[in-house]
């Protein structure tokens, strides 16, 4: 039998290697063939030439053509081996074609010739899968396929009761029964294992990969098990076998004592006792102790929001409550939590549509959307019929779907593009503003802008014109900045008044800094002072930059460099730095020639500046940055943990978690260490002081009898 295959593979590609010979041609919307020397060897006079999944090749002499909407079987020699009543004629390798036929307008069914154009295999299938010397295939019993194997000549191997039937190579087929269960099977029909297998890989180098949950074994061609299933990962190659276990999980104290511990690729915290389990490509819910939670089958699990979650199966979303009871179906397409309300969409006739439901499965939209978006605060947008409106929280279409655009919204305003034109709505979806060419922002209730040639013009609804100007203008929340040509900018509130400051300001002023401890830095002229908060000068305008002040202390800067000033224009700290920084708890990071270190209110260096970068790791440490490793400082400056660390983070108030060479362990806040580097992952809970440690298991090779 080996033989007759390895004959008939050989017979496939030799005689299917013909067609480079020839060549396919098009005239007058006919297709013949020619050969290399350009000679015809079949006239232009058919409507397609090959085969109907759109390939071309020659089986010995022999291909398909098509007259009309039907195929048939002809060779060179332009002979007809059948007349055109195929629906369908694929050439699946061998010597045999697959065929289709139409036994009423309402059924279709499958089976097949040989080159000689002789039925070999009746019209009884819904599908037929030729492989080498057997078939697979299928009839459709209710909803359901059915799967059997024949030979080429429609003996029974395998009846047509089986769910799949999937070939593994050549001489062995992996069956799979209605209970999802798997079984090894010889091309005879002869069953090699019984159905107690999850699946079943192809066969590399004469073994299969086996799966029982998510464990993984061995076995050979005769069925026999070579490897127990027991592991995560198996890898055969030619001359070795590989097996890794699974990942350990253990629920460890500060010190080390195992409390808990379960196998897992992934494991991450998403609340309180609840924690999301990946193996294998399958999520669950665990809480503390590894107690199921939620079983270990889904494809996607989202954090945890009001004690439920997101979840996908098999490519489709649904909502869950923590303990598995279905809120909403696994049957959607997309689904999103807003709060007590979900915004869903699901395919249907090949349309997506979206509604609005609520969190305990009920739909609160009376009709489908094209499309829902985010809550913006006033409503969901909403497209239906290719046009835009908005639907409420609950689930009324508050503004009717006809605009080509909503823009912006301002109170109880709302800008809309309808018909090419701009307009302004209310809420209530009734016109404040008919629509006209001229685009509009929104400034508050009653003003907006409106741009008419080169005038940018403030409006009321009453159409009154407020204000208006050929300057740039740029929008604040309660007034309006117009630059003018001089360079300086003005303030226009929305009554359209140019607004005046005190006498005593200095005016007009730009780069205007937030107030800070009582004094704002403003710039006049390029140059940088600070006035107190009725606006009266207090610090000359002499300074190329400015910042805020900050614990009595805010950075200047004079010839490039920065120092610090005190409220009484005091220099505490020469220009000698190169950015701008602040002080926070009486330090402030500074940096020097490219290099960073740590300042005091008092000018005083207490971390030199030898570090690419620091930052604070909350208000009573820093990290230290060197040759992109990590370190670590107290608030005091002082350096506790050398650069030295890939990843460096805080577990509670006295101990880091750090990472080196790929592998995590825990230190003091001293340096000293608590647990080894050996960990693959280490995460820390706040609520309970414990920590989740993975350690990665190594791969080991195995001699296989």
């Amino acid at each position: 039998m080996k033989r007759l295959a390895l004959f008939l593979s050989f017979f496939t590609i030799a005689y299917a290697q013909c067609a480079s010979n020839y060549e396919r041609f098009e005239e007058n919307g006919k297709m013949g063939i020619k050969d290399e020397q350009g000679h015809v060897v079949l006239p232009a006079s058919f409507d397609a030439l090959g085969w109907s999944d759109g390939s071309f090749s020659l089986i010995g002499q022999i291909t398909g053509f098509r007259h009309g909407d039907r195929w048939g079987l002809l060779n060179l020699k332009k002979e007809f081996l059948t007349k055109a009543v195929y629906q369908t004629l694929t050439y699946p390798g061998g010597d045999r074609v697959v065929v289709s036929r139409p036994l009423n307008p309402y059924t279709v069914k499958y089976g097949s010739i040989n080159l000689k154009g002789e039925l070999t295999i009746p019209f009884w299938y819904d599908e037929i899968r030729i492989h080498d010397l057997r078939a697979i295939v299928m009839i459709k019993n209710g909803l359901q396929y059915e799967y059997g194997l024949i030979d080429l000549n429609n003996r029974t191997i395998l009846p047509l009761r089986y769910k799949k039937i999937t070939p593994l190579g050549t001489l062995r087929y992996a069956v799979q029964d209605f209970s999802d269960k798997s079984a090894l099977c010889s091309e005879e029909g002869k069953w090699s294992t019984g159905f107690d297998i999850d699946s079943l890989s192809t066969f590399q180098h004469g073994y299969a990969i086996i799966h029982r949950g998510w464990q993984q074994g061995l076995i050979n061609r005769s069925g026999e098990v070579k490897i127990e299933p027991i592991y995560r990962e198996i890898i055969v190659n030619d001359s070795t076998i590989r097996t890794r276990r699974a990942h350990t999980w253990k629920v460890i104290d500060l010190q080390q004592r195992d409390l808990q511990q379960v196998e897992a690729d992934e494991l991450v915290a998403l609340a309180i006792n609840r924690n999301r389990i990946t193996l294998s490509g399958k999520s669950g819910l665990v809480d503390a102790s590894f107690k199921p939670i939620l079983s270990m089958r889904y494809d996607y699990i989202s954090p945890i929001e009001n004690e439920m979650v997101v979840v996908r199966k098999n490519g489709k979303y649904g909502l869950l409550r923590t303990n598995e009871a279905v809120v909403l179906p696994i049957s959607f397409d997309s689904l999103v939590v807003s709060g007590h309300l979900v915004r869903a969409s699901k395919k249907v006739e090949g349309q997506i549509l979206w509604d609005l439901l609520d969190t305990v499965g009920v739909r609160k939209t009376k009709t489908s959307y094209e499309w829902i978006g985010p809550y913006n605060g006033k409503f969901f947008p909403a497209r239906k019929n290719g046009f835009i409106g908005g639907v409420d929280r609950l689930g009324m279409e508050q503004i009717a779907c006809v605009y080509d655009s909503i823009l912006e919204i301002n109170e109880d305003i709302i800008s809309v593009k309808f018909q090419g034109q701009y307009g302004i709505i209310t809420l209530d979806d009734r016109w404040k503003l008919s629509p006209q060419r001229n685009r509009l922002r929104l400034l508050s209730a009653d003003r907006f802008l409106v741009k008419h040639d080169s005038l940018e013009m403030m409006m009321d609804f009453e159409g009154q014109i407020i204000y208006f100007t050929d300057h740039p203008i740029r929008i604040f929340p309660t007034y309006l900045l117009e630059e003018i040509p001089t360079g300086t900018e003005r303030e226009i509130n929305f009554l359209g008044q140019i607004v005046t400051h005190p006498a005593t300001a200095i005016l007009p002023t730009k780069n205007v800094q937030p107030e800070s401890e009582a004094l704002v830095a403003i710039q006049r002229d390029g140059k940088f002072g600070f006035v107190d908060n009725q606006g009266r000068l207090r610090i000359a305008n002499r300074y190329e930059g400015a910042g805020d002040f900050k614990e009595g202390l805010a950075p200047v800067q004079l010839l490039s460099k920065w120092g610090f000033i005190d409220p009484s224009d005091k220099i505490i700290v020469q220009p000698i730095l190169d950015i701008k920084s602040a002080f926070h708890n009486g330090m402030a990071i500074v940096r020097r020639n490219g290099k960073v270190g740590l300042m005091n209110r008092q000018g005083s260096i207490l971390l030199e500046m030898r570090y690419d970068s620091i930052h604070r790791l909350g208000d009573d440490a820093f990290i230290l940055h060197q040759n992109s490793l990590m370190g670590l400082a107290d608030a005091a400056g002082r350096v506790l943990i050398e650069p030295r660390f890939q990843i460096i983070e805080k577990a509670g108030t006295d101990h880091v978690i750090v990472k080196q060479d790929d592998k995590f362990g825990l230190l003091t806040l001293d340096g000293l260490s608590v647990f080894p580097l050996r960990y693959y992952q280490l995460v820390y809970f706040t609520d309970t002081g414990l920590f989740f440690v993975c350690q990665q298991q190594p791969w080991e090779t195995m001699g296989v009898k």
